[in-house]
């Protein structure tokens, strides 16, 4: 039984990375990025978009107001 569920464990965790790995960069303020290294998801028009690590640092960079709708 224990054997089982680690069994199953190992299959969901690496199922996870590969669907994190496979994931391109999606932010709307720069549409030509294609980056995989994804650093953090963000809401953007109702949508959840992974943004990669370069875009994430210029859009932080920037000086604007973010709100929750």
């Amino acid at each position: 039984m224990r054997r089982k569920r680690r069994v199953e464990s190992e299959v969901k965790l690496e199922e996870t990375t590969m669907n994190i790995q496979s994931e391109r960069c999606m932010n709307p303020w720069n549409g030509e990025c294609k980056n995989t290294d994804i650093a953090v998801f963000i809401y953007h028009e109702g949508r959840r978009l992974p943004i990669c690590r370069d875009c994430w640092f210029r859009i932080a960079s920037t000086d604007i107001e973010w709100s929750c709708d």
